[in-house]
């Protein structure tokens, strides 16, 4: 069934007061979207199912601030993924390779103009481009670009259309382009970024 944005918000100010019968409903209402999210990012049932537990629990701890909250998606997918990605950095059945791969993109080896995003420079940039995206935009780029899911995947799991996943993923890369160019105005890497839509 699905819950009006006005019960979401009540159900959120009744958590960030302390209600734990609130909280409770909260669980039930989203764990089967937590879960999903955890599992794009591990791809294992059993370590879903801590990382869930963890980010319920980081949820209880921070309650007071849920009350703040725009965009529920949007905070539960950042919050599984930092939990998945504590979970990771824990553990000895990733590789660091994963991991850095969930953490940022893969540089171009040659010394071109590609080859400064091996820079730290190149990564805090874009990493900062990243963060300053309006929070939908960042999202869904985040989800398509660093996560490898496809628009149809993203709008199953935002319960948007996918004809707006891709408008917002047009706006995301425009905003990127304008940021990259006007510090790297000679960098090629902007035809990376909208092979996207190719």
């Amino acid at each position: 069934m699905k819950v009006s944005k006005q019960n979401i918000k009540n159900l959120l100010s009744s958590v960030s007061s302390d209600s734990r019968g609130a909280f409770e409903r909260f669980y039930n209402l989203y764990y089967d979207q937590v879960f999903r999210f955890a599992y794009y990012f591990l791809g294992e049932k059993e370590a879903c199912k801590e990382v869930v537990s963890d980010v319920f629990f980081s949820i209880w701890k921070s309650k007071a601030r849920l009350k703040e909250i725009d965009n529920i998606d949007t905070y539960l997918y950042i919050t599984v993924r930092n939990e998945a990605l504590r979970h990771i950095s824990r553990s000895n059945s990733v590789n660091k390779i994963q991991m850095d791969q969930l953490y940022s993109f893969e540089p171009e080896e040659e010394a071109t103009p590609e080859g400064m995003l091996e820079s730290q420079e190149m990564r805090e940039l874009f990493n900062l481009a990243i963060d300053e995206l309006p929070e939908k935009c960042r999202l869904i780029f985040l989800m398509i670009r660093e996560e490898g899911l496809s628009t149809k995947e993203v709008a199953k799991i935002l319960s948007i259309q996918e004809s707006t996943v891709r408008v917002q993923m047009k706006i995301a890369v425009e905003k990127l382009i304008k940021r990259l160019k006007s510090d790297f105005p000679d960098i090629s890497f902007v035809f990376i970024l909208i092979s996207i839509f190719q």
